[in-house]
Order: C-alpha cells, then structure tokens, then sequence
C-alpha cells in the first residue's frame, strides 16, 4: 500500500504555485515538492496544514493505493476482517478489500 496525493492536479485547477501553498502552510518549498512527487509522507501535521490552506479535508488531497493499482474498498460497520483481506459482514456477505475478486484470489493457491 502507497500513499498518493493530487496535489499536482489542485495546484493546476486552482493556477497555484508550489511555492505560494509552501508559504501559506509554512513549509519549506522543496518539502512540499518532495511530498506532492512522492519522494516524502507528510506527518498528520504537514498533511492538515496542506488540508486546511487549501480549504480540503486531507482524505480528497491523500489517498492510499495498493501496489497493483486498487483501491480497497472501506469494510461496513460490523465487519469482521480475516487475515486473507476479505471482510465478512453482520449478515454474512464477504467482500475483497484487496480490489481483486474472491475467484482471482482463490486461483492464485
């Protein structure tokens, strides 16, 4: 699992520069252009401080991605989850929460 951002594309939209976020969540500008390529995490802290100069709560600026390119899908309240990444819910349904399907799952064995 990685941690991604959209900072590129909100800086964009917006016709922002890097260096005007920097100093806006007083960072350092190659701090923060070590984050929005990847090169860095941010702390929760550096993270809200980028959330709240762009009016963003930090879930639509960070993401996290698996290796293969999903998304996991969130469990449901009540849902218990194995060691294999399924989750099975209150009224027994099972889910993936690794993107690929149970059936591709059971192939790999």
């Amino acid at each position: 699992m990685e941690l991604r951002n959209r900072l590129n594309r909100i800086l964009f939209e917006r016709g922002l520069a890097e260096g005007e976020l920097a100093s806006v969540c007083r960072l350092d500008q190659g701090h923060l252009n070590r984050i929005k390529n990847g090169r860095v995490k941010p702390s929760l802290v550096t993270a809200l401080r980028i959330g709240n100069a762009l009016g963003l709560p930090i879930d639509r600026i960070f993401y996290l991605e698996w290796r293969d390119g999903a998304v996991p899908a969130r469990p449901r309240a009540n849902a218990r989850v194995d060691r294999e990444g399924s989750a099975t819910a209150a009224d027994g349904r099972r889910a993936s929460l690794r993107g690929e399907p149970r059936s591709a799952r059971a192939d790999r064995r």
